[in-house]
């Protein structure tokens, strides 16, 4: 699948701003290998030296912002040949097939691949973004709700390759591979309504995230589109996960006129909402279809089995990498390029 064509900007030199081992050596007045034993804490009987030459160093450290890279091959080659898979949630079972689709395309290519869980924790991904420049990666591939372009620009700068899972956030040097959130949903409410549902619920992700937003645009879309009113009350926003779908199914199922189905932002959201509804004696699809979103494996372990939405993850996976390998072994900046692989509505008995 080819990137979106867009205006080509002037090729620009791929050049590591940040500053090296050698300009803090000639701002403290000292050798390279100085530098070296010094930030490496290595003294002792062979070699001396002294409190006054250590803070010299460490006041050049201060000054230019250097930030060292632990590995010595790093240093010689400036290659790690590592890359790192940075997600928000590794329990989600998504974020094992995505790290084990990039691992099998980077370890082809000669790459090692670092899983990093961030527990969608704004703080710790940041901190991750410094460790990532210290560590000198040579790229990352990250799905994140935190991180913005100036932490992509930080990067960047640093000579790291970074492509985004998703939509969010972008950047003129970095990559985004995804799936069009906003066309599938508006194929699953699409495919609800050819079947003669006209009460469409609505379990939306958080607005603060592009999931959140972009999926909840898709059911918007098409219900206008097939001009089927909008009705707030049928709309449930809350965060992924399967205990505040079975909430906001019983939400919606108290309605005074509740809806014959319903569209989840998730998998999660909808096998708490499809739970909700088999608890409250109702019969699925019979009496409320349900669809997911992502194909996730519990989508086929419970009765009926989930109707949802599948993304390619194996197409993915080798998509980010392969778009991370031209970023590595490009002497130029290249310009972002947007991929969006394809889904499709995997039909199952819930809906």
């Amino acid at each position: 699948m080819s990137p979106s064509d867009g205006p080509q900007e002037p090729k620009q030199k791929r050049v590591r701003k940040r500053p090296t081992s050698s300009d803090v050596a000639r701002l403290a007045g000292v050798s390279r290998t100085t530098v070296s034993y010094v930030i490496n804490h290595r003294a002792g009987s062979e070699v001396r030296i002294s409190k006054e030459t250590r803070k010299k160093v460490w006041d050049a450290v201060e000054a230019l912002g250097y930030q060292p890279i632990g590995a010595g091959r790093a240093l010689r080659l400036q290659r790690s040949n590592m890359v790192v898979l940075m997600v928000p949630d590794i329990i989600n079972l998504y974020y094992p097939y995505l790290a084990t689709a990039a691992q099998r395309e980077a370890e082809s290519a000669g790459l090692d691949v670092f899983v990093y869980n961030t527990l969608d924790d704004p703080q710790r991904e940041r901190e991750f973004v410094d460790i990532l420049i210290q560590r000198g990666v040579d790229g990352l591939i990250t799905q994140t709700y935190q991180l913005s372009g100036g932490d992509m620009a930080k990067l960047v700068d640093a000579g790291i390759a970074v492509v985004v899972h998703g939509n969010e956030p972008t950047h003129p040097y970095v990559d985004n591979v995804m799936v069009d959130e906003v066309k599938a949903v508006e194929a699953s409410v699409s495919y609800l309504i050819k079947r003669g549902h006209r009460r469409i619920g609505n379990l939306a992700g958080p607005e603060t995230v592009w999931p959140g937003r972009l999926r909840k645009q898709g059911y918007l879309n098409a219900l206008r589109s097939h001009g089927i009113p909008i009705d707030e009350r049928l709309i449930y926003v809350t965060d992924f996960q399967r205990e505040t779908g079975y909430q906001g199914m019983q939400h919606l199922l108290a309605q005074p006129d509740p809806p014959t189905a319903v569209v989840a932002a998730d998998d999660l959201l909808a096998i708490g909402g499809l739970l909700a509804a088999l608890d409250a004696g109702l019969s699925v699809p019979e009496d409320v279809a349900v669809m997911g979103f992502d194909d996730a494996p519990e989508a086929t372990i419970l009765r009926p089995r989930l109707t949802t939405v599948r993304k390619n993850i194996e197409l993915l996976g080798k998509t980010a990498i392969d778009l991370l390998l031209e970023r590595i072994d490009c002497e130029h900046l290249l310009p972002a390029r947007q991929v969006a692989v394809e889904f499709e509505l995997v039909l199952r008995e819930s809906a």
